[in-house]
């Protein structure tokens, strides 16, 4: 964003000093924003004073929107930091960058008293406070620990607050989950808790915490892939404008984070550390994901069919295998897209990728959610940009068109799921191997419009990986392909 297209950005919005809650109106105090910066096309925007430095949350309203978001923002007590490019998309809740207790005392306002011991199923009673004030209200949980014992479904929620000071911890009675839990509505998926509705603003204000118990499913499943009605830890459900927050979430059951059939909603400064797959994104528009910490074996953050205008930024990812787009094309017939996936400054620590596609086979072999191929469609306009990859584990970058059900034969090549406008740049760090890609596209859709440029990734040895495998793919921008990908069924993006 140019210094003059910034100016007038901010001339159209309205800026809060973090610290002081003050309202500043850009059409007086413009000089004092010429050199606010900007990196990449997603950053937070910071503002330099002609005196000193401060942070401003960035908000944009006009009209009728004025008064009132005069009245509900201030003071002002937390640090969000708005992303430029997801504001013109919605008035993101006012409320969600003020104390939510400020002018809202006329709100109801639930505390949910905790049972205090684990034979106490605190489930009724956390289900009683989201019936009471998951309208117009608020919901408390303390700094203390709640027994989830039962499935939650909180859907329909409007224009609610929840903060959550304390611990969720899951029950452990397995034959009760694989029994009871909720259905998502994707690839056969389940759910431990549902949650739905518009204006959510879920605060865990950097240290209340969804304890999934996961070590005890780690162990019973042994392994096995997607075991049936194993829940997932939380599931975002038709949810719009809305900002989850300051979470953290320990041990998950399965998947951490499902979202689907939502849109407009930020999920910012989440901290996982699971041995499972964390954010996963279907059926969606509008979703970012910024600030992240994510340590895990599986997937970082997956987008899945569906999803559109999915911004990733300002994360830093440990161990698991990267930003994943897919699985995708599992439904026989089908058609399904990802489109307009941004992934930009983006920190990893020895994960196997950086980003990577993986797309079922041409032929269906078996079901959902372990099976299935012979899908339809495309993703396009993907791009990664300022990456900052530690001792990759693999090829940052790779495209595997052969995913099938376990240990079935498989036709590499077949995939009528096509994946082109692809964008990588701006890459560095280091790598213990000298692949930069892999590319195994399909022959009956290759890959096409593929463009990378600045990759400076050193191996042990002190020399840079330089190597691109291709198969299938049209129209290179930036690299020449220096051999051929190799093509054997792949769950992770390269054999």
């Amino acid at each position: 964003m140019a210094t003059t297209d910034r100016v007038e950005f901010l001339r159209r919005s309205y800026l809060i000093n973090i610290k002081s809650g003050e309202w500043l109106d850009p059409a007086q105090n413009v000089d004092l924003f010429a050199n606010s910066r900007c990196i990449g096309r997603s950053a937070t925007i910071k503002v330099r004073t002609r005196d000193n430095h401060e942070r401003y949350a960035v908000v944009i309203i006009g009209g009728s929107h004025e008064s009132y978001a005069r009245q509900s923002c201030q003071p002002i007590v937390v640090d969000i930091m708005y992303l430029a490019n997801i504001l013109p998309w919605v008035l993101l809740p006012l409320a969600v960058i003020a104390d939510a207790t400020t002018g809202q005392s006329h709100r109801r306002t639930c505390v949910v008293k905790a049972g205090g011991s684990e034979s106490v199923d605190d489930t009724p009673a956390i289900l009683n406070a989201f019936r009471r004030c998951g309208k117009e209200g608020r919901i408390v949980f303390q700094n203390t620990t709640y027994h989830v014992n039962s499935v939650m479904n909180t859907s329909g929620l409007h224009n609610c607050d929840i903060d959550l000071y304390g611990t969720l911890l899951w029950g452990t009675n397995i034959s009760y989950w694989l029994s009871n839990s909720l259905d998502v509505g994707y690839q056969n998926q389940s759910t431990a808790w549902v949650m739905g509705g518009k204006n959510i603003r879920f605060n865990g204000h950097g240290y209340g915490t969804l304890n999934g118990n996961g070590q005890v499913w780690y162990d019973f499943v042994k392994s096995v892939s997607n075991y049936p009605r194993r829940p997932h830890a939380l599931t975002v459900a038709r949810a719009s404008n809305s900002v989850f927050q300051g979470l953290r979430f320990l041990q998950s059951q399965m998947w951490t984070l499902s979202v689907i059939h939502s849109d407009h909603i930020l999920f910012d400064s989440i901290y996982v550390n699971s041995t499972t797959t964390n954010g996963n994104s279907a059926r969606n528009s509008h979703i970012t994901f910024n600030n992240w910490t994510v340590v895990n074996g599986d997937d970082s953050i997956s987008t899945k069919a569906n999803s559109t205008d999915i911004l990733i930024t300002n994360s830093v990812f440990y161990r698991g295998l990267g930003i994943a787009i897919g699985s995708i094309g599992q439904y026989k017939d089908v058609f399904e897209t990802i489109e307009r996936v941004r992934a930009e400054n983006i920190t990893y620590y020895g994960t196997l990728h950086s980003l990577y596609f993986k797309t079922w086979t041409g032929e269906q072999v078996n079901y959902p959610p372990n099976g299935g191929g012979s899908g339809l469609g495309y993703a396009s306009d993907i791009s990664a940009s300022n990456l900052h990859a530690y001792n990759l584990r693999g090829a940052p970058f790779t495209i595997s068109q052969c995913t099938t059900f376990a240990r079935a034969p498989s036709n590499c090549t077949s995939s009528k799921f096509q994946i082109r406008d692809l964008r990588i740049e701006d890459v560095t760090g280091s790598s213990t191997t000298d692949v930069v890609a892999s590319f195994q596209c399909s022959a009956v859709k290759p890959c096409t419009e593929i463009q990378i440029q600045n990759v400076n990734l050193q191996l042990a040895n002190g020399t840079m990986a330089d190597e691109y495998l291709c198969g299938n793919v049209e129209g290179t921008r930036g690299f020449n392909c220096t051999g051929k990908a190799c093509e054997k069924p792949s769950a992770t993006g390269g054999c």
